[in-house]
């Protein structure tokens, strides 16, 4: 019998981790090593162990991004294939994947492929991307629609930010950081601060636009 791929998840969402090692557990194919909540748990965890497969996460509450850690592994451990994956589109993200090196990217709940499928497909020698990423919404308000600086505010609000310090940050004055975010709940029908941080959150808004 053929020695079974070695499998490193990472996600910080528990229950979205455990739905991968799900997975993973119904496959005769592969084998978890790891479920790791943090990227750079990863990073550290390379340091000792091998793996033929890593399947990141691309958004992290804490710590070190999976962009930015799938990067890094590549460089250091070139031979691991990486499956990035996100509930955000966002198209700068797949280019900054290809020019990483990051073999696949699963957009998991939206993606018509199963993991699985691109598991075996990433593993077979293939590089899986979808040719345009799919549309994705806050509340009522196409994520496509956002401009950078509505980007830039909404991380700030995710961050915990008062509208003052959103200001200050964003070299704006107070009242247009209130009037700008009116116009985003507006337009999305979100009408709780709380409610519109958590949706941003859960989108992938918390992490930094390439340089």
């Amino acid at each position: 019998m053929d020695e079974k791929v070695k499998v490193v998840v990472v996600d910080d969402q528990r229950f979205a981790r455990m739905y991968v090692d799900m997975y993973i557990g119904s496959s005769p194919r592969y084998e978890l090593e790891a479920s790791l909540a943090l990227a750079d748990d990863a990073l550290e965890y390379l340091k000792t162990h091998t793996a033929d497969l890593l399947i990141l996460d691309v958004v992290m509450e804490r710590g070190t991004d999976g962009l930015t850690a799938a990067a890094e592994i590549k460089r250091l451990y070139p031979s691991i294939k990486i499956i990035l994956a996100t509930s955000m589109a966002e198209a700068e993200w797949m280019d900054r994947a290809k020019k990483a090196g990051v073999e696949s990217f699963w957009y998991k709940e939206y993606s018509s492929l199963s993991l699985l499928e691109i598991m075996d497909r990433t593993m077979d020698g293939e590089s899986v991307y979808l040719d345009s990423p799919p549309e994705t919404y806050l509340g009522e308000l196409p994520t496509s629609e956002l401009t950078p600086q509505q980007k830039k505010l909404l991380r700030c609000v995710i961050d915990g930010l008062t509208n003052k310090e959103i200001a200050e940050k964003m070299f704006l004055s107070a009242n247009t950081v209130k009037s700008y975010l009116d116009d985003i709940m507006r337009a999305s029908g979100i009408h709780s601060r709380t409610e519109l941080a958590v949706r941003a959150s859960r989108l992938g808004l918390n992490v930094e636009d390439a340089e």
